[in-house]
């Protein structure tokens, strides 16, 4: 494949200092040698800490609407406890970390499927996540997890905070389970059990539909996962924002399970842990399932190759996985390997966040800013910068910590050029001075000759046709002639 069309496909392009690399396929390759360290320069709050602060934010707002009864009074003390919190400050500012990695960092393509990945196991938009959870839960769980095996991931992602939150398993009771055996003693009516965590497993993070799976695999694979939820804080009830992850065997569904033909047996004696490996067990075997390592690759290829990949592509990837015992970088250059052999073939719409980001890589703005500007003090509304990122994203139509179901934001050509779509990146660039994108002394004419001839193999024609505007044309036109133009849009 074209080497700068090779960048632009697997990465964000190449800022006005980067120099072309030698070999684009090894470059990129070698991204995938360990997790680069975040670069960002401010403070970086772990999943801990904002579950701290969710949880503070939780109580608080629970005192606020049971035991404040005046409208004024109540709203007043509401908007003190969201400068407080963070409220309205931490998704724009986990946006930013991952903005400057992108545009700043030496692993461009590292961070390409980080994207995707999160976009795999996407958190839904509800119950104040994207605020509090979902970027660190990406940080801290997902990032980390993708120098490692895909079967690790897939259960260290299923038992996080944020995905027993967003797919309800914590509030799942085993029919038969401790739990429901006492209530019925008690004249109680049993608590049931939340298929939602289990059914995504099966057909969005693991084996897809194509396995032919049931229902009954499903009831049996949430049979499972019974029993991981939020453990009980000291001498207070139990409450859905409890504060850490655990696994309590009383309400967990005892004995053998069967799903898509595997029996799967509790390990042990106490009822406090016999069940837990069961779900060790379940990830293992759905990982490794043909199904699985066929659906991934293929939506792997989908993503950075075209939205039609062809049997020989997944295939290539397929292969690496197998051999490799599903460790993801060797998944992840196998992918790179594909792209660059089926690359100049084919064309790939891009996402709108990607796309942003290689428009504010390849033409050097300084992205998301200044990150001492993103220095936050906990006490009145966020400022215009500080908010700016998820402003932009959300202009654009894409917050990728906010989708609104578990599937994910699509990646085909199809949901993304749209009239109203391409009107708002044509918008976007039109008022890029607005978003302080670009300076107004800005030389339009040569940056954009420079953003050409860096970032595009044979610009020989685009470098025409910005000469055939004229040396009339204003700076927002031969902006959106380069940022909106087919080769931009489609890597």
């Amino acid at each position: 494949m074209r080497p700068r069309d090779f960048i632009r496909r697997v990465g964000f392009g190449l800022r006005p200092d980067e120099t072309l690399p030698s070999d684009p396929l090894a470059w990129a390759s070698s991204q995938f040698d360990g997790v680069p360290p975040l670069i960002w320069p401010g403070r970086i709050y772990s999943e801990s800490e904002m579950l701290d602060i969710r949880i503070d934010f939780a109580d608080a707002e629970d005192a606020i609407d049971n035991g404040i009864k005046d409208p004024a009074e109540a709203e007043e003390k509401r908007r003190a406890l969201y400068h407080r919190t963070g409220r309205r400050f931490f998704e724009s500012y986990e946006l930013a970390i991952r903005h400057h990695q992108a545009v700043y960092g030496d692993a461009p393509v590292f961070e390409r499927f980080w994207h995707f990945w999160g976009n795999h196991f996407t958190i839904v938009d509800k119950n104040k996540l994207p605020v509090f959870n979902t970027g660190p839960m990406q940080r801290d769980v997902i990032r980390q997890g993708m120098a490692g095996r895909f079967a690790d991931l897939v259960h260290d992602v299923t038992i996080s905070w944020p995905m027993l939150k967003s797919l309800d398993n914590f509030r799942s009771r085993g029919p038969s389970s401790q739990y429901n055996v006492h209530r019925k003693r008690k004249g109680k009516p049993p608590k049931g059990l939340n298929e939602n965590h289990a059914r995504e497993l099966l057909e969005l993070h693991t084996v897809s539909p194509d396995c032919g799976y049931t229902q009954e695999d499903v009831i049996n694979a949430a049979n499972i996962m019974t029993g991981w939820g939020f453990v009980r804080k000291s001498g207070k009830r139990e409450h859905v924002e409890d504060r850490e992850v655990g696994y309590n065997g009383k309400v967990h569904e005892p004995g053998t399970h069967v799903v898509m033909g595997r029996k799967f047996k509790p390990e042990g004696f106490d009822v406090k842990t016999k069940g837990k490996k069961q779900l060790r067990d379940l990830v293992e075997y759905l990982s490794s399932h043909e199904s699985c390592r066929r659906f991934i690759s293929w939506k792997l290829c989908r993503h950075f190759i075209c939205d039609d990949p062809t049997d020989e592509m997944v295939q290539m990837v397929v292969d690496a996985w197998e051999t490799s015992d599903g460790m993801l970088p060797d998944i992840h250059r196998a992918v790179l390997r594909a792209a660059w052999r089926f690359g100049d073939r084919h064309r790939k719409f891009q996402m709108p966040e990607t796309w942003f980001l290689q428009v504010v890589r390849m033409s050097g703005t300084p992205w998301p800013g200044d990150p001492k500007a993103f220095e936050y003090d906990f006490k009145s509304k966020p400022g215009p910068i500080q908010r700016r990122p998820e402003r932009i994203l959300a202009e654009l139509g894409h917050r990728p910590f906010r989708a609104k179901q578990p599937n994910g934001f699509p990646d085909t050509e199809a949901e993304w050029l749209s009239p109203e779509y391409l009107v708002r990146r044509l918008s976007l660039i039109n008022n890029a001075y607005r978003f302080d994108l670009w300076t107004n002394d800005m030389d339009v004419k040569r940056h954009v000759d420079t953003v050409l001839r860096q970032n595009f193999d044979n610009p020989e024609a685009l470098l025409a046709f910005h000469a055939g505007l004229g040396d009339d044309a204003s700076a927002s036109d031969r902006l959106v002639a380069l940022f909106c133009s087919e080769r931009m849009l489609k890597a």
